[in-house]
């Protein structure tokens, strides 16, 4: 508590989380990607295991995986396209 860093910290830590929730409104709790996903989600349990966020980002995970006759899958991007298009260009 007497970092001399700390009041920054906690600012720094506060503009994340805002970051982090106006994300998560505007995709509905689907995110960027499923990396993304799982963090986000789990700093939404650290700041608060009860929260409505926290909730919300577990509805959302069947989103993500599957189970297929190989075991559990997880979608991520659909490919790499257009970012093979993008860098060549």
């Amino acid at each position: 508590m007497h970092w001399p860093f700390s009041k920054p910290r906690h600012k720094a830590l506060r503009t994340v989380m805002q970051h982090i929730h106006y994300e998560d409104e505007n995709t509905q709790y689907i995110c960027l990607g499923p990396a993304n996903k799982v963090l986000n989600m789990l700093c939404c349990w650290v700041e608060d295991p009860n929260s409505m966020a926290y909730k919300c980002h577990l509805s959302r995970i069947k989103d993500y995986l599957w189970m297929a006759e190989d075991g559990m899958k997880m979608q991520g991007y659909n490919g790499s396209q257009l970012w093979d298009v993008a860098l060549t260009v």
